[in-house]
């Protein structure tokens, strides 16, 4: 078989200007048709791309803020709770001191009751008494008690210890005055010897006695602002201190019939 070369080379030169003419009008638009088509699906797929790492990046966001918000809520929620209980422990403490002060006011007025009730019934009962054994002391006065009186009155002066005859002294002046106030008319001999023991303290001092009503069956020594007295009426005015104070009894009452004031 032999091979038309013309036929041959002219099938050629076709083939190859048919391609020529498929690679300038047909595969070159179709490859830039592809080209442009894969780059706009690879802008689509990077927008698309961008959109999701912005959507996920707000849903991240979203997510946090959800978390914010919760987390805020339970800190509103647990500080709530804690301030609604220091309310609650508050307004019981105040409403407990409210009920222990209320409490105690009412035991301090009941006792305040209690108390004035007492006193009354103690004064009311003591001045009775008081009124009683005045009028017991004063019918029963006769020259034995005065004598025994004088004696125990000489005997105190006698027996004054180093502080009490310094604060007599110091209340004697001399242009005091001393008066000696009996509830009986003292003898003279029992005069002398009451200024003898009062000299014992003070020299040169005159005596000036009086009778009074005051004090009962007892007798008084007065120097300006001070006085040295032994009565019954001690015993009876420290009775009835005690009686109006509420007190009950009059135990070392006794101890106190004797005694070295200062009314300053």
């Amino acid at each position: 078989m032999q091979i038309d070369w013309f036929t041959f080379i002219a099938e050629l030169i076709n083939f190859l200007v048919l391609m020529m003419l498929l690679k300038r009008f047909l595969y070159g638009p179709i490859i830039k048709a592809m080209d442009r088509r894969e780059q706009k699906i690879a802008a689509s797929l990077l927008e698309a791309t961008e959109k999701t790492q912005a959507a996920q990046k707000e849903a991240d966001l979203y997510r946090q803020k959800q978390q914010e918000l919760k987390d805020q809520r339970e800190a509103m929620s647990t500080q709530a709770k804690a301030e609604v209980e220091k309310m609650r422990l508050d307004l019981m403490k105040a409403a407990r001191a409210e009920v222990d002060a209320t409490q105690a006011k009412w035991y301090t007025d009941l006792k305040q009751e209690k108390d004035s009730f007492v006193r009354s019934l103690h004064q009311e009962v003591g001045q009775q008494i008081l009124t009683t054994l005045r009028r017991v002391l004063v019918d029963l006065a006769n020259a034995d008690l005065e004598h025994s009186i004088i004696e125990v009155f000489i005997d105190r002066i006698q027996k004054l210890d180093a502080d009490q005859r310094e604060l007599f002294c110091r209340s004697f002046t001399q242009s005091s005055e001393v008066v000696v106030y009996s509830a009986f008319d003292i003898p003279e001999a029992a005069r002398q010897r009451i200024d003898k023991a009062v000299g014992q303290i003070v020299n040169d001092i005159n005596l000036r006695f009086e009778t009074a009503s005051e004090p009962i069956c007892g007798i008084e020594l007065k120097v300006d602002s001070y006085k040295l007295s032994w009565s019954l009426e001690s015993y009876l005015a420290t009775l009835e201190e005690s009686l109006g104070a509420g007190e009950q009894g009059s135990r070392g009452a006794g101890e106190k019939m004797f005694s070295l004031k200062s009314t300053i």
